[in-house]
């Protein structure tokens, strides 16, 4: 399919690949001459729209053989309209029937003030509506009503096409609009309208030029010598000659060779211009509609999106819990299912959180508007906000999850807030700034600008590792969590004073330099007393000791101490003693963190003292002989092997002594 659908974009563009051939390199225009703001055309079939570009234009937007013949727009079309100061827009020229409605989306996608064109003799009609409410779906706020054909119809007709006209927009963002009354064919009132038109431009914001360049891809064909090329209207960034692109989801790169803006060459394409793109080392036939030209590494494509919806009020019953959907977004058609996550229907003029599980991958980002049709039959539904890629499959009716998507929501618009949001969102792991910029869909040095603001504020700070980040409020979340894992750990184990750092990691799945971070923000607390060994030690946590435990752990120290190079085992304690094997383990344990005794091997645990007390005698053996066995060792602490092998062991561990082969030296700073 996609490679028929270039074969048709090469038949399409033939002409303006010829004309782009033939331009000499001195007419390479000026691209600071275009303005970054496109005009768009919508409204009914056979309302006049593209005979209106025309007019304005000078240029045919109707160029595929079939739209010729057949006097109606199949694809889109693009002519460039200079103004009145020197400045050039572009106007793109969509199709109006029913059965190509995605194509009216794709080229809506792109566009900031719209032409809203309605037949003098017809009035308003079934895709006048449609193309309305699609228009309100991706959000444009500006626009002009041309009432075209007027010279069909008598004044008293024209009067009642003007109510009409007006009782359809009263609601709607057109309600304040200029209405111009034109005929392409006599041309009468095209001087007012280019005059409105003027104006009404001036209103409009032009398209941002920051941010990491992407153009959703609206054709792509090959003409003969000049490799693939493709168009569209970038949403965002700036790109040069030289520069490399991917295209998403397909994953291949390619040099950009050549930049057409309005069928003339430049040397720089930006958002807001209609733009075809000549690409190197990219097959053609790999390459369809759908598919997003960008800077390499940003656009990651998903199968899963969450999203606001508004499910529009003329909907004549409920949108219920997946449903079958056909998603617009972008230049791109695909099917899924759509999972409504606050309830499981929607009512006509609701609005919710959704998540879309999608047939195939597509690029997003957030903030992207959409466009929602039904998969049968097809009728647009409602549309909204792409939020953010999904890593999970959300569940419907979690509190946790609609909290989420609110503050994902309220990001929406503000940069510096959607860099805060991703930092939260990752919440125990910290984000590297390249990272975070893919996230946000940034250059690396805005977003460096944003997470300068943010550390200055104080939501960020730079971790202890250098180039790492992490947001005030995951700190905040992680010491809470970390209280609570803390508190269930004491409560589960009485006897125990330290929490091993690789339990804790395990409880609050985080990365090892959040943990540092988070515990020695604790310890600035006071939270924390101690950090080391790997076990923590915590103020307000510890051993709940009954009497009669305190007593047994006071004779295990006792008896360990006065026992010497022999020590009892805890098996040998309780059996003596008659205690429970399992308590009398934890007091011995207990013993251990508390530093009164150190395990030295399974089952052995030597008394501080008598550890000390070991290492002068095996230093002053040591010091005479040079070296010794575990032979020696045994014979010099008047203990066993069960005893001596353990503790050799451990002094090796220490460092206090080396092994070499059957024998041990002093080690060097212990000589």
């Amino acid at each position: 399919m996609a490679g028929c659908a270039a074969v048709s974009g090469a038949r399409a563009l033939a002409l303006d690949a010829k004309l782009a051939k033939m331009l000499p390199k001195s007419m390479k225009q000026n691209e600071q001459t275009i303005f970054n703001v496109v005009v768009g055309t919508a409204g009914h079939i056979d309302h006049g729209k593209s005979s209106l570009v025309r007019r304005l234009t000078g240029v045919d937007p109707d160029r595929l053989p079939e739209e010729q013949s057949r006097g109606m727009t199949i694809d889109l079309g693009f002519a460039p309209l200079s103004l009145r100061n020197g400045l050039r827009v572009g106007i793109v020229d969509v199709p109006g029937h029913e059965r190509l409605i995605k194509n009216m989306v794709a080229g809506a996608t792109g566009i900031d003030l719209v032409l809203l064109v309605v037949a003098a003799d017809d009035g308003v009609m079934p895709q006048t509506r449609e193309h309305l409410t699609i228009l309100e779906i991706l959000g444009l706020r500006h626009g002009i009503v041309v009432i075209s054909k007027i010279d069909l119809v008598e004044p008293d007709l024209l009067e009642l096409v003007r109510e009409e006209i007006s009782e359809t927009l009263s609601a709607t963002f057109l309600a304040e609009s200029p209405i111009v009354e034109v005929s392409s064919e006599t041309g009468q009132g095209f001087a007012d309208l280019v005059d409105v038109l003027h104006r009404e431009i001036e209103h409009v914001r032009p398209r941002e030029t920051s941010g990491v360049f992407r153009m959703p891809i609206q054709r792509v064909f090959s003409p003969k010598g000049f490799g693939t090329v493709v168009t569209g209207i970038p949403v965002s960034g700036t790109i040069e000659l030289g520069s490399t692109l991917e295209i998403a989801p397909l994953g291949k790169t390619g040099r950009v060779r050549g930049i057409h803006a309005y069928k003339e060459a430049t040397d720089r394409a930006r958002a807001g211009h209609s733009t075809a793109l000549n690409l190197s080392d990219v097959d053609y036939r790999e390459v369809h509609r759908g598919m997003v030209a960008c800077e390499p590494g940003y656009c990651r494509a998903a199968t899963m999106f969450e999203a606001s919806l508004k499910y529009l009020p003329i909907n004549h019953r409920p949108l219920v819990h997946q449903s079958a959907i056909r998603l617009h977004l972008g230049t791109a058609e695909v099917l899924g299912t759509v999972f409504l996550l606050d309830s499981k229907k929607l009512e006509p003029g609701e609005e919710g959180f959704v998540q879309f599980r999608l047939s195939e991958p597509v690029v997003a980002t957030t903030g992207d508007r959409y466009v929602l049709r039904l998969h049968s039959p097809m009728q647009t539904i409602g549309g909204g906000e792409i939020l953010d890629r999904s890593r999970y499959r959300l569940k419907s009716g979690k509190a946790y999850v609609i909290d989420e998507l609110r503050d994902k929501l309220s990001a929406v618009g503000d940069v510096e807030a959607q860099v805060l949001h991703q930092l939260r969102s990752a919440r125990f792991t910290p984000l590297n700034e390249k990272e975070l910029s893919v996230r946000v869909g940034l250059p690396l040095d805005e977003t460096r600008r944003h997470v300068a603001a943010l550390c200055a504020k104080g939501d960020v700070r730079p971790a202890s590792r250098a180039g790492l980040l992490i947001a005030r409020r995951s700190l905040d979340e992680g010491a809470e969590a970390a209280r609570r894992a803390a508190n269930r750990f004491y409560a589960e184990n009485p006897l125990r004073l330290l929490l091993d750092k690789s339990r804790l990691r395990q409880q609050l799945d985080c990365h090892d330099v959040f943990l540092e971070d988070l515990l020695a923000r604790l310890r600035e607390s006071g939270d924390v007393a101690t950090n080391e060994g790997g076990r923590i030690r915590w103020r307000d946590f510890g051993p709940r000791l009954t009497t009669a435990q305190q007593e047994m752990r006071a004779t295990i120290a006792t008896r360990c101490q006065e026992a010497r190079f022999a020590p009892p085992t805890p098996v040998d304690i309780a059996a003596e003693l008659g205690w429970p094997l399992d308590v009398t383990t934890q007091l011995y344990e207990l013993l251990d963190e508390e530093g009164e005794l150190q395990k030295v091997g399974d089952g052995i645990f030597f008394h501080r003292d008598a550890l000390g007390a070991a290492r002068d005698s095996l230093r002053e053996h040591l010091l005479v002989k040079g070296e010794m066995t575990a032979s020696d060792a045994k014979n010099v602490l008047g203990s066993t092997r069960k005893y001596s092998i353990p503790l050799l062991e451990q002094l090796d561990k220490e460092g206090f002594t080396v092994r070499r082969g059957d024998v041990r030296e002093l080690a060097k700073k212990d000589a």
